[in-house]
């Protein structure tokens, strides 16, 4: 795809601010610049990578839309490897609209999301993975996402990938003498796995191995606060997010509705989700709300069950506890400033040994800072993030990873079974091509779009 026209947008964010960035990419750059820009001294020699000071003018040169900066990047030694101006700006909208209106008028059209960071990739200063990447490092929830980001950006995914492919190549290089050989003789077969069939193997279980973790830091991780009504849900939702945020009565019933946040625990974005109490509903509001937990707890990713050791336990508990056996479970045993009704080793039995119990008091923050280190715990693995080794973030990478991963078993099987050399020589090369939709050597152009769409319209 061969992108040839002139394009401009605010590379920055809209609204008021005090600069304002737009960017034009393309062939007609700089003869566009040359038409709405009068230096203050009077020329401008345009060189690459400097910033000249001066007026914003209309198309007829007699109106001053704003005074600013402007700077010229000469292809190919710019983001996009195009020729592209940077027009620093006052960041009133009015006077950005003004500009885009004008540019518009000399011929740029007005750019679609990511076609900045498309060009980019087109023009190979960047290959795929390393776009994505500079669109998460822009919408990072975290240090650690952001680092994850610059480092893929940096080009450590696809020299990982670059790495794969090489041992691929090496491998089917294997496969494909042992062919030629069978056609010279009389059917030989090939004798054992080439190590680098096993290494790629390996290498690509580390990267699966870190999706989890990764993707925590990069999306967050959804917790569920449940429990049946009073047990002090949204009052620990409260204390973990240091403000008001649900309503705290003794009245049971006053959560209806999904109430959310988002914290920082220990670098993990973490989305706390105050859920309507289990019980019998009262009216078909409340009845609306018990149904939206059921639902929120099948997309969670750990489950804080909270129970009330001040008052007996209740059939509405033991429903809540069957409904939440398995997976990242949390047993916050709540109210502990409280005289006891029961104690904490009758409940033990009714969950995995992996469960972990906390005794907490949301009113009086006891606790806290042990479940919010349990919550980062399930959800982060100290080792894939303390290996230094490259992480993957993005889902559409790790499906990518399965498949060739996939592939490369079925070729292991092949020739562990004896199978002629072209079934395994052919996992090898579909393996090839799951690798190179990472870093956009073979993908369709439905894809890129579909991928690029996503992305910021000054990016």
């Amino acid at each position: 795809m061969l992108l040839q026209d002139t394009i401009a947008a605010l590379a920055t964010p809209f609204g008021l601010s005090g600069i304002g960035i737009i960017r034009i990419s393309g062939p007609e750059a700089l003869e566009i610049a040359r038409l709405i820009f009068q230096p203050s001294n009077g020329s401008c020699p345009w060189k690459s990578h400097h910033l000249y000071h001066g007026d914003i003018v209309s198309a007829d040169g007699k109106t001053i839309l704003d005074e600013g900066l402007i700077s010229y990047m000469r292809k190919p030694h710019s983001f996009t490897g195009e020729d592209v101006i940077e027009i620093n700006c006052h960041g009133n909208p009015i006077i950005i609209q003004s500009i885009l209106s004008q540019l518009q008028e000399r011929g740029c059209r007005l750019a679609r999301h990511g076609e900045f960071s498309q060009r980019a990739f087109f023009n190979n200063r960047l290959d795929l993975s390393q776009a994505e990447a500079l669109s998460a490092m822009i919408c990072a929830k975290s240090a650690k996402a952001y680092a994850m980001g610059l480092s893929q950006l940096k080009g450590s995914l696809s020299k990982e990938i670059e790495d794969l492919r090489l041992l691929l190549i090496d491998a089917l290089a294997l496969l494909e003498a042992a062919i030629d050989f069978t056609e010279d003789t009389s059917g030989e077969k090939i004798t054992g796995t080439p190590p680098q069939i096993n290494q790629a193997l390996e290498r690509m279980q580390l990267l699966l191995s870190s999706y989890s973790s990764a993707r925590a830091y990069a999306e967050g991780v959804n917790v569920i606060i449940t429990g049946k009504p009073n047990v002090g849900k949204s009052s620990l939702l409260n204390s973990l997010t240091g403000r008001k945020k649900a309503i705290v009565t003794d009245i049971p019933g006053t959560t209806r509705d999904l109430i959310t946040d988002t914290i920082n625990i220990n670098g993990v974005p973490v989305h706390l989700i105050d859920t309507a109490g289990i019980r019998e509903p009262q009216n078909a509001i409340e009845k609306e709300g018990i149904s939206l937990v059921w639902e929120s707890l099948a997309n969670a990713d750990v489950v804080i069950v909270m129970l009330d050791i001040s008052k007996p336990l209740t059939d509405e508990d033991k429903i809540i506890i069957d409904k939440n056996t398995s997976g990242n479970i949390i047993v916050a045993i709540n109210k502990i400033d409280l005289p006891r009704k029961w104690e904490e080793n009758i409940i033990k039995e009714l969950f995995s040994q992996e469960t972990k119990i906390l005794k907490i008091s949301a009113k009086l923050g006891n606790g806290l800072e042990e479940l919010r280190n349990t919550i980062t715990d399930l959800s982060v693995s100290s080792e894939d993030v303390n290996a230094g080794s490259v992480m993957i973030t993005n889902l559409r990478h790790k499906q990518a990873i399965e498949k060739a991963f996939k592939n490369i078993q079925n070729a292991k099987e092949s020739i562990a079974n004896g199978m002629s050399a072209e079934f395994a020589a052919f996992d090898l090369r579909e393996a090839l091509d799951s690798l190179d939709e990472i870093t956009g050597k073979k993908i369709n152009d439905e894809i890129l779009d579909k991928i690029f769409s996503s992305f910021c319209i000054g990016k």
